[in-house]
């Protein structure tokens, strides 16, 4: 953990932490790295598998992972690879929309998973939509929070808005900025999950975006 990183990965695993049940921190290597699951529920209960939107971690799900654990759901809250988080994307580049297909194949497998029930909020549920396309027979049931670019496209002036997220010199006031913009007309995000996903954004070495 380097010096840059730790502020970021303390406050992933505060905000872990309030989990209401207990978490189970898998790993599984891939041809592209390391990715980290946070696992919960019964263990013989059939899989859940969650995908987070674009920066947001699979510790954005404290809210409902006990929920579904509870009933009766293998909860499996994946970090997307070369996102903030705790998987390492110290492999093979992904090179594209069949490579980012192909790792989460990897990952299913090496959890031994050959079916699940696949969730996946905004970037996340893009990918999640894009893999039951991939791969039908592994999907059972599909939702979609609020998904990226899968009915329709973005606005532009939702684009031009974003536009500072990609620029250089990242900081955690940008973030926090657009997140205050994006969310203007919702109920107040929590603090906890809003300061990671700005030490995220500033901090943390991520790789190019797949889209």
């Amino acid at each position: 953990m380097s010096a840059r990183t730790a502020p970021f990965l303390a406050a992933y695993d505060a905000l872990l932490a309030r989990w209401p049940v207990p978490v189970e921190a898998l790993t599984v290597r891939t041809a592209h790295g390391t990715t980290r699951i946070n696992a919960c529920g019964p263990a013989d209960g059939h899989p859940l598998v969650l995908l987070h939107g674009g920066g947001a971690t699979s510790t954005m799900w404290f809210a409902n992972a006990g929920a579904w654990a509870e009933a009766g759901h293998r909860v499996l809250a994946v970090d997307l690879i070369g996102d903030p988080g705790r998987s390492i994307h110290d492999g093979a580049a992904l090179d594209g929309v069949p490579g980012l297909l192909g790792w989460l194949d990897a990952v299913l497998d090496g959890l031994d998973v050959p079916r699940a029930d696949l969730c996946g909020h905004s970037y996340g549920g893009w990918i999640a939509l894009e893999y039951a396309l991939h791969a039908p027979a592994r999907v059972d049931r599909l939702a979609l929070l609020d998904p990226t670019q899968c009915f329709a496209g973005f606005r532009p002036g939702y684009l031009l808005r974003a536009l500072p997220l990609f620029l250089p010199h990242r900081t955690p006031a940008r973030a926090r900025s657009y997140l205050d913009w994006e969310t203007r007309d919702t109920p107040p995000l929590d603090p906890a999950w809003r300061e990671l996903y700005a030490l995220g954004y500033a901090d943390f070495p991520a790789s190019p975006v797949v889209t």
